[in-house]
């Protein structure tokens, strides 16, 4: 068994991938971005057992939901947060500062939890969603501002070291442009917004990288876009070689994929 991670810019059909080999691999463990995980940390918590407690007497009427969603880990406890359902945005950004990303983390101490938790993942037979590429490195394009040199440096070091036993698909859209001016369009609220490409703008805008660099439109995000998918193709050729494949976004075979998985 390997432990697989599946990348892919937005709309590029990661979840719907996982999904399909979910249930061809009933024995594995999925992932989805969000989830408890082994390794990626992306929409959860991390907090020190003093900030845990002070969260639970902050939101006593969420006592139980966040105790459902949460798991101790170390001297740490991680809360999936976004599984809450609450009509209350304050919750969210509650907990939301006390995420790894989003630059709320100093590099030193955001590399530190990343190396730490691959080093650990002893176990294989584990999918996960964008949990070795995505977070990872546009945390070191946007907030910490590495250069590409420096990602595939954190890279080495990171692959260097962790187990043999994982391969990297990468979902490869032909047509960057209109996979993410179809995404834009797709994901809107209620009211008809394009909410999806509002938060990423800001995102991208807030960033000391997108400041730098004054981000402020579609062009800026399809820029963003394209850089993160030329470092990914170096780390593959470069770094990962057999370990990572590429396969054209939603124009495969899932069972090709299946029988390659039980090799």
């Amino acid at each position: 068994m390997l432990n697989v991670f599946i990348e892919g810019i937005p709309g590029s059909g990661k979840s719907t991938l996982l999904g399909g080999l979910q249930k061809s691999f009933p024995e594995y463990k999925f992932y989805y971005e969000g989830d408890i995980s082994p390794v990626e940390l992306a929409w959860c918590s991390y907090m020190t057992s003093e900030q845990y407690k002070k969260a639970i007497e902050d939101w006593p009427q969420l006592e139980l939901k966040i105790k459902e969603n949460s798991k101790r880990e170390d001297n740490h406890y991680i809360v999936s947060y976004t599984r809450i359902h609450i009509n209350n945005p304050d919750f969210y950004r509650y907990m939301e500062q006390y995420e790894i990303y989003g630059g709320r983390r100093n590099i030193q101490d955001f590399s530190k939890i990343i190396m730490e938790r691959f080093h650990k993942l002893n176990e294989t037979g584990n999918v996960f969603e964008c949990a070795f590429f995505q977070n990872i490195i546009e945390e070191l394009m946007l907030f910490a501002e590495y250069d590409d040199e420096q990602i595939l440096e954190f890279y080495s070091k990171l692959i260097a070291d962790i187990s043999d036993d994982f391969l990297v698909i990468r979902l490869i859209s032909t047509d960057i442009k209109n996979s993410i001016k179809h995404i834009k369009e797709e994901r809107i609220n209620e009211q008809g917004e394009e909410a999806w490409y509002h938060l990423m703008m800001d995102y991208l805008n807030q960033s000391p990288y997108g400041k730098s660099h004054n981000y402020e439109n579609f062009d800026d995000l399809l820029s963003h876009f394209n850089r993160r998918i030329s470092i990914e193709k170096r780390i593959s050729n470069e770094l990962l070689h057999k370990r990572c494949i590429d396969v054209e976004s939603k124009n495969y075979q899932l069972d090709d994929i299946v029988n390659l998985l039980k090799k």
